[in-house]
């Protein structure tokens, strides 16, 4: 959430963001392979090795990493709500870490109704009228820490990854997101469809009452329809994954 508050102003300019794991499922340090180690986060500012990574626009709102509507919405709300009426649950999720999510999404997978949206979803590729309770938009493979939904997605391609769940029945939903957070994706489940694309337009129909959209951990403002496109190298970021190790710099150096 912090990430995505700081990416509004940050986009499309030069200034480096250099991204600390503090959250809960810290899906963006992950993506850069930043670490909370002082040595390590030392060795990224020396080096000064950055990169930029696209961003996702969703109605002029930029996201870093994951999103949606659906099911999963409801559960970054429920998380929110939660963190703001209960100072308790602050500690509990410093205690769970990212498996805060998969707790409260099984509660409500099992415990709860699972809302079917009736949506409209236009691409390049694709012009359909579904029935969904879950639509991922991805720009990066793994959501919530460990659910790798869009494994050949990554943040330079110039690409999003569109992914909508078709499953009316919810034992069938359940199996096929066990599948995913276990790493093995149903690739022969006639009840997803995935596509690689850089727009799409996503309208809520028959119903009276607006949907939230999460991105980022966060919750945007409630709608009804959401325009989305990649916005390609529009973030700077420093990435530790291309960084070097010093004390091996210093070792070629010496036998140099």
């Amino acid at each position: 959430g912090t990430v995505n508050t700081i990416i509004q102003r940050l986009a499309g300019t030069d200034v480096g963001l250099l991204v600390i794991p503090g959250g809960t499922a810290n899906d963006f340090a992950q993506m850069i392979g930043s670490s909370s180690n002082i040595k390590r986060i030392s060795q990224t500012i020396r080096q000064n090795i950055r990169k930029k990574i696209d961003l996702i626009s969703i109605n002029g709102t930029f996201m870093a990493t994951n999103g949606g509507i659906g099911f999963a919405s409801e559960v970054a709300s429920e998380v929110n709500e939660l963190r703001k009426e209960h100072p308790h649950f602050k500690k509990l999720m410093r205690v769970l870490g990212k498996n805060i999510y998969s707790i409260l999404l099984a509660k409500k997978l099992l415990l709860k109704n699972i809302t079917t949206y009736k949506l409209k979803i236009e691409t390049e590729y694709f012009n359909e009228i579904v029935f969904s309770p879950l639509v991922l938009i991805n720009n990066q493979p793994v959501l919530g820490g460990s659910f790798e939904v869009a494994r050949n997605t990554n943040h330079q391609d110039g690409k999003f990854n569109l992914t909508i769940f078709k499953h009316s029945n919810r034992l069938e939903l359940i199996q096929c997101l066990i599948k995913i957070m276990s790493g093995s994706f149903p690739y022969d489940d006639k009840n997803i469809i995935s596509m690689e694309i850089e727009e799409a337009k996503i309208q809520l129909l028959d119903s009276s009452h607006p949907i939230a959209f999460f991105g980022d951990g966060e919750i945007f403002q409630n709608g009804f329809e959401w325009n989305i496109k990649i916005l390609p190298q529009s973030l700077n970021v420093f990435s530790p994954n291309d960084q070097k190790d010093l004390s091996n710099l210093c070792t070629q150096v010496t036998l140099m």
